[in-house]
């Protein structure tokens, strides 16, 4: 934790921490939020934080606080200047996909911000220019002009642009938009999500508004098919389309699925459904006081729907076949039988779980108080998919489902069992920051709520408080350890032999659930205004004596005792196994010996069997020599012996010939010898002959020699 302090000491010692605290004095900041912000807004390792009284965007790489970047030339902020700076209160930031562009947003208007390439040595905005004018763009300003009297809740992305350029924003009168920005004032799609036109008066005000059934927020799901029609399809080379659901959530609890189209020339036209029915049905309708909705998972849908009192409820969308879900969205389906593709599938609602946050640090003496109660804001988590984040007056919330991970592996794989899913698994909430520890205590609202997610700087949760300081704090990693540690059953292809799969589970696991906290005792940072009595701080001591007591002594006294229990009977096991092993040598020692025994036994046998052997062949063999009829082997053998006796006379013969003509051939090859030698020249004949010839030649020589004399006698 020392690293961590050293950087949020550091964040907040730079300058433009400094100049945003002193704008933000200048302009009473603390007075004005009464309710959570989202001013700030990070990617990857870079900082963005809304000056909201010089009406510019800060901009500050979190990677300039590093030890090794200390030497840097310049490592400060960034200042992003609006062409068009927006005339309302900005209260969120938010940025699409690629993070080019990001949208300033409040109650009375939008204005989209595009973001300057990124280049030079530090691949800083623009070079790293202390000030940059960026392009700002006004989104539909014509509609906000003509609809004053209503504000906006949520202001989306859309996450089927194919251009990233798609953003979808929900008012309190119930009307969903979808505007491209390269037209700003043209929407692409307008969807009514309540079953009646609103009226475009300022100063008329609905029913549903009066009855507190305005629209609070929405969030989109995964897309689905739509089919074509029969009678279209042939006239259409498209059988089918892509539409994104929108879950819209309204202050009385009920839930709204309007549908999104930016794929198809001309949007497909579906009417709302809803309201959504909620399984186990319930006599408040799981609160009447909704403010937000969050949209996690893909297969199935997972909902969390967050109510002013501080409970969420995780609900399950899945596809409804009951006649009460057909009959409350008949008005949906005859509004979209018209179109040319199907209607979408009715779905409902199944509740999971529903937890209660803990908002101030009240004990159970103090319930008899007025119970406070504020609007929370759901943020997704950057990094982990079944984490969300909940902001609000109080403080910070961090909920994890560990349970997600497992109910999509069971839709996903068709060979799971109903015995894999989850059982008995709730969620986690961890209290990471209380800036209201009492009833009493003044308003200080959280502006912004970021995950740093950056190998060099790690993974933190950054935090904006009303007085303009950055609260660093670490993820926790006894969370990470619960989420990445498999469940037994969960994987049931990888066990190789049934007798596992009747195994428990894993002993660690065991303890690490006893010890798991359902409570914390959160980083206080209360308004500098908030004073305290005595009394008072002895509540919250208790309180936090009590937490530490419940939550860390007596569960690592339950954890003491599971361990202790553990170790007895392992004990047991080993005393047992041992008395096994010295069993098992005995016995070997015993079959040792008896095999030896038995090595001696089949040797005896041997011998024994050979010898009776040898004495049945004899007597057979007497037996046959005193047969006075010979057997067919012999009489077989009598007429082989008779033929060799036949061959044996005709091979005689043919020996004899073959002697009579070796001797022949001799005789004659010496008679041609003997008539060879004498015919043949003796050595002093062979001279003589020899002499002879050397005298011719001579003589023949000096008769040439002659006869060339004359030629040339005879040429002069």
């Amino acid at each position: 934790m020392a690293g961590v302090d050293n950087w949020r000491t550091c964040l907040n010692d730079q300058p433009f921490c400094k100049q945003l605290r002193e704008n933000n004095a200048k302009d009473s900041g603390q007075k004005r939020y009464s309710t959570s912000k989202g001013l700030t807004a990070i990617q990857g390792g870079d900082l963005y934080v809304w000056d909201s009284f010089s009406c510019h965007l800060v901009f500050y790489n979190l990677k300039n606080l590093l030890p090794e970047c200390a030497d840097r030339e310049r490592n400060q902020a960034q200042i992003l200047l609006c062409s068009n700076a927006p005339r309302f209160e900005v209260e969120f930031l938010t940025f699409n996909l690629t993070g080019s562009l990001v949208a300033l947003w409040g109650k009375g208007g939008i204005t989209v911000l595009e973001l300057p390439k990124r280049w030079g040595r530090y691949a800083e905005l623009e070079g790293g220019k202390p000030s940059i004018s960026c392009k700002s763009i006004s989104i539909a300003s014509h509609f906000f002009a003509s609809h004053k009297g209503a504000g906006l809740q949520q202001v989306l992305w859309h996450p089927g642009s194919e251009s990233d350029t798609h953003m979808a924003f929900l008012t309190s009168n119930g009307i969903l938009s979808v505007y491209n920005i390269q037209f700003p004032d043209v929407p692409v799609q307008v969807i009514h999500v309540d079953s009646q036109e609103p009226s475009q008066s300022a100063s008329c005000i609905s029913v549903a508004t009066a009855l507190g059934e305005k629209t609070m927020g929405f969030d989109f799901g995964p897309p689905i098919q739509l089919s074509r029609r029969a009678s279209f399809s042939l006239s259409s080379q498209m059988d089918s389309t892509t539409v994104w659901p929108a879950y819209v959530v309204k202050g009385n609890g009920d839930m709204l699925v309007a549908y999104t189209d930016l794929l198809s020339s001309s949007p497909v036209k579906l009417a709302p459904q809803g309201p959504l029915l909620m399984h186990p049905p319930a006599e408040d309708n799981y609160g009447v006081d909704a403010c937000s909705v969050c949209c996690l998972g893909e297969t199935p849908t997972v909902l969390v729907i967050a109510t002013c009192e501080g409970k969420l409820h995780h609900c399950v969308v899945l596809p409804s076949n009951s006649p009460e879900s057909q009959t409350d969205s008949d008005w949906s389906a005859s509004a979209g039988s018209s179109s040319q593709f199907e209607g979408a599938p009715d779905v409902s609602l199944y509740v999971y779980e529903s937890v209660e946050l803990e908002l101030t640090l009240t004990t159970a003496a103090n319930e008899a108080e007025d119970e406070f109660t504020c609007p929370i804001r759901l943020h997704k988590d950057a990094v982990n998919s079944d984490w969300y984040h909940c902001s609000h007056v109080a403080g910070i919330h961090t909920v994890i489902l560990p349970w997600l991970d497992s109910l999509e592996t069971f839709c996903y794989d068709d060979g799971t069992d109903l015995k894999d899913l989850p059982e008995q698994q709730e969620c986690i909430v961890e209290h990471l920051i209380c800036t209201k520890p009492l009833l009493s205590s003044p308003p200080s609202p959280v502006l912004g709520v970021g995950v740093v997610r950056e190998a060099s700087l790690g993974t933190f949760l950054l935090v904006l408080t009303s007085d303009i300081h950055f609260v660093s704090l670490p993820l926790s990693t006894s969370t990470k350890y619960k989420l990445s540690t498999p469940v037994m059953g969960t994987s049931p292809r990888l066990i190789q032999s049934p007798l596992r799969s009747l195994a428990q589970e894993p002993f660690h696991q065991h303890i690490a659930k006893i010890l798991a906290r359902k409570s914390t005792n959160p980083v206080l940072k209360s308004a500098k205004a908030a004073s305290m009595s005595s009394q008072e701080c002895f509540q919250l001591l208790s309180r936090t004596t009590q937490v530490f007591r419940e939550e860390y002594l007596q569960k690592q006294g339950l954890a003491q005792q599971e361990i202790q229990k553990r170790v007895r009977i392992l004990t047991q096991l080993k005393q047992q196994q041992q008395q096994d092993l010295r069993d098992l040598d005995n016995s070997r020692a015993r079959l040792h010996e008896s095999a030896q025994e038995l090595a001696i036994r089949y040797e005896d046998c041997q011998e024994e069997h050979e010898t009776i052997l040898r004495r049945i062949e004899a007597v057979m063999r007497r037996l046959q020599a005193r047969n006075p009829v010979l057997s067919e082997a012999e009489r077989g053998m009598k007429k082989d012996l008779e033929a060799m006796e036949e061959q044996l006379d005709n091979y005689k013969r043919s020996l004899h010939q073959l002697r009579t003509k070796h001797d022949y051939q001799t005789r004659q090859i010496k008679k041609s010898e003997v008539a060879a030698a004498s015919h043949s020249l003796k050595n002093s004949q062979v001279s003589q002959v020899r002499s002879v010839l050397q005298q011719e030649g001579e003589d023949l020589s000096n008769m040439l020699h002659r006869i060339n004399q004359l030629k040339l006698d005879v040429g002069v």
